[in-house]
């Protein structure tokens, strides 16, 4: 399992007046906000060593030293915790790939772009990427579902409204929003939960998915590139 330090998941800001007026944190002297940042860095602290299910209160409480009351008041449940985390790193894991997007011109340097830009925050960050993929299922049906489900659609939009151009060109294959995204990010969103699974399980036995990112962003082309395009 990968032991690198992970940066903070979130920045390091105040909370909404509406939040601070309540807050009840008075177990040590840091801002509301840095409570709230040291308990998420707790988290994924616990998941990293021990798997999603030691995300726990009182694990959390150990770990980072919050009072149980600070912790409830920050986040409500366990699972309230875990769905903050999810959100935060979607949130980091969006922004790397819009940053590698912009760089980019014509399709095929986009879906190189998407899928590069994905691989590397992977690679990067693998204990973020692998609390992604195990704590999905609990994220999406919390109570921070709608804010999910918002986020994902916007980045899917973003893609789609990026690409629909070059659809009316015909350099890519005019298909549906709900198809797009699937298509260009699947093949390496699946590959890289498998060498995390694999990392994690302490074999090894798969290569990184940088020995693959020109395989997997051709694949990603080749997937959706237009008649308009010559497909390489």
């Amino acid at each position: 399992m990968a032991t690198r330090q992970s940066p903070p998941v979130v920045a390091r800001a105040a909370k909404p007046a509406s939040d601070t007026d309540t807050d009840t944190d008075t177990d040590t002297d840091t801002e509301p906000g840095d409570r709230r940042q040291d308990i998420l860095q707790a988290a994924l602290a616990c998941a990293t060593e021990r798997g999603l299910d030691a995300v726990s209160i009182e694990g959390v409480r150990a770990r980072c030293g919050a009072s149980v009351g600070s912790i409830y008041h920050h986040f409500g449940s366990r699972e309230g915790i875990v769905a903050a985390l999810y959100v935060a790193l979607f949130q980091r894991q969006t922004a790397a790939i819009a940053a590698a997007l912009r760089h980019a011109h014509t399709p095929q340097q986009g879906v190189q772009a998407l899928v590069h830009g994905y691989l590397d925050w992977v690679v990067a960050y693998p204990d973020q990427a692998r609390f992604m993929f195990q704590a999905r299922g609990l994220a999406t049906q919390s109570v921070r579902k709608a804010d999910l489900n918002v986020s994902a659609q916007q980045r899917n939009q973003a893609l789609v409204d990026w690409f629909a151009p070059h659809q009316a060109l015909g350099t890519v294959l005019p298909l549906p929003c709900e198809l797009l995204p699937s298509l260009v990010m699947g093949p390496v969103q699946s590959y890289c939960r498998a060498w995390l699974s694999a990392e994690a399980s302490g074999t090894g036995s798969l290569p990184p998915p940088t020995r693959f990112r020109d395989e997997l962003a051709q694949a990603a082309w080749q997937a959706v590139a237009g008649p308009g395009h010559a497909r390489q």
